[in-house]
This record gives C-alpha cells, structure tokens and sequence, in this order.
C-alpha cells in the first residue's frame, strides 16, 4: 500500500463532511498512511463592495475559525491509524485549481472528495474534472456512505491502466482480509460480424472466449498477493449501467476502475466518459487509479504562468 502514504481529504464545511472524514480514517487504518491533510478552500471572486454590506456573511470566514471547525468534525470523526499524522490547511481561490497544486506541492497519494449521486451536474463537477484533471488517485464518497467495504469490485478493459487498478484493488484486499475481489469486464459483439459468416449467438461466443484469454494473460502480469478473484463477463454496450447494476448486487463494495491521464486519444476520451457516468450515478465508492505523475507536466504549465 505504499501508493497511499499521503491522503488529502477535501472538506465543505457542511453535513456531509463526516462521512469523507469517516471514511478517510477507514483508509487510513487499512494502509497505515503517514498522513492525512484536510483542507478547505473557500472561493475569491470579487463580490461587489455594495454587496457584501448587504450580506456582510458573504465575506471569507476567517482562517483561524476555518481551522476550528476543521478540527472538531475531525476530532468527532476522524479514527485513522495510531501512527498517522494529521494537519489541516485551508486555502483561498479557485477550487479545483487550488486542490490540482495541492496535491503537487505536498506530494499527495490519495485524494479524498465527497459527491451526492443523482444531484445536478453543477453540484457535482468537482469529482468529475478532478477524475480527468487530477495527477494523483481519487477516492470519490458518496454521502450516506458506511466507512466500510466487504466487497471490491474492478473494471477492467485489459489495458495497463486496468491492470494497475487490480493490481491496487488487490492491496487493498490484502489489507482488508478479504479472500478475493470480483474483476468486472464488458464485451460487444461487433456490429459488422455477419460478415464473417458467423451469426450473433456464434461470435458472442467468440469475444466471450476472447475476454476469458485476456484476462488470463492480464493476470499473469499482476501479483494478486494471493487474493483470489470472481472473474465476470457481460455483454453488455452501456458500460456504466453494467458495472454500477453489478456494484448494487455486492451490498457494501468499493468499486475500482483504471483511470489515464490526460490526453487527447480515443481511449482515455470513453474512460473518462465512464468514470463520469460512475461518478453521476452510482451510490458506491468509487476510487480511480492513477498512475502518480500523470498529468504533472500540464500541470507545471499551467501553475508556472
């Protein structure tokens, strides 16, 4: 678990922080972090002086009391590991811009944000860009959640990136005594396959076969850290749907999919596309992997300007 040394946990200052700082010490204690930072960032754009003497409550909260507030849902909720430092920062600016730094300038592992499912898309499009923008995994919580899992589910498409999601999903089984995960992946059957000669029953057939070697060789290239698996094959073309009905049926599930950086290819263009949908409607965990780095490069252009 060495990936997840340092979470970053972003607060709101609202109801449903108890369940990120539930959860965040839940991870904690599973992968023995070193740290977890909880920051706040409050928003600097300029409102009008005439305003603000209307709604003096408009004016950013002062730092000191940020602070306190910051560390009584942390004291009241917070159970992380013995050996885990704790500390907390709160910042002025844009949101997503200031947590992208963040992460860069303290090196963060693991970043931990809330969502509310079914909610607008303005409510929720905090995950969703920090899902393709941010350099570093991303533990996306829905509120309500139980800071627990007895289930792991992995989505895979047999890519590198996949199999870096297994490959953490089994440390992650490991460390939550868990004796397998389930690996999820989802076929189609061409639609130009009748012209092969092979009706539709035939060459489903074939891509099951298909998606069954795949997955073995996948498989020889990751160590399980022997966790067994429940390998699962849908046909199925609504990827998310798939995946979050399956989800459903596991009760208390952490899901885990493989997640690029960001670039401009096909591929990377539907995965995000799926971790969207996830993020939208599923009522599960959701953690995106990201290979550290990923994206660090249009970040430096962008923080260097």
């Amino acid at each position: 678990m060495y990936r997840y040394k340092k979470l970053m946990v972003c607060l709101n200052l609202d109801e449903h922080d108890r369940y990120l700082v539930k959860y965040s010490g839940f991870i904690s204690r599973m992968t023995r972090s070193q740290e977890v930072l909880f920051v706040y960032v409050y928003d600097s754009f300029d409102i009008p002086e005439e305003i603000r003497k209307i709604y003096p409550q408009l004016y950013s909260p002062p730092e000191a009391m940020v602070k306190k507030q910051m560390q009584k849902i942390v004291a009241e909720h917070f159970n992380g590991h013995e050996e885990t430092a704790v500390s907390f920062k709160s910042m002025e600016g844009p949101q997503l811009g200031m947590l992208i730094s963040c992460t860069k300038n303290y090196d963060i592992d693991l970043l931990i944000v809330g969502h509310h499912p079914d909610d607008s898309a303005d409510f929720n499009w905090l995950a969703e860009k920090l899902a393709r923008k941010a350099f570093c995994s991303l533990l996306i919580i829905p509120s309500n959640t139980t800071a627990y899992f007895d289930k792991i589910l992995v989505a895979v498409d047999f890519s590198d990136h996949s199999l870096n999601a297994l490959d953490v999903a089994s440390a992650f089984a490991k460390a939550a005594n868990l004796d397998h995960l389930y690996i999820l992946n989802n076929y189609q059957v061409p639609t130009e396959h009748h012209k092969t000669g092979k009706t539709y029953e035939e060459f489903a057939y074939i891509m099951l076969e298909n998606a069954k070697s795949r997955l073995r060789l996948a498989l020889s290239k990751v160590d399980l850290k022997s966790v067994g698996i429940k390998p699962i094959f849908k046909k199925d073309k609504n990827v998310v749907s798939s995946i979050r009905n399956f989800s459903e049926s596991l009760g208390d599930a952490l899901i885990v999919v493989g997640a690029r950086g960001r670039s401009g290819n096909i591929a990377a263009i539907l995965l995000g596309s799926i971790t969207e949908g996830l993020i939208r409607t599923t009522h599960k965990p959701l953690l995106a992997v990201k290979e550290k780095g990923q994206g660090l490069n249009i970040l430096e252009a962008f923080t260097s300007q």
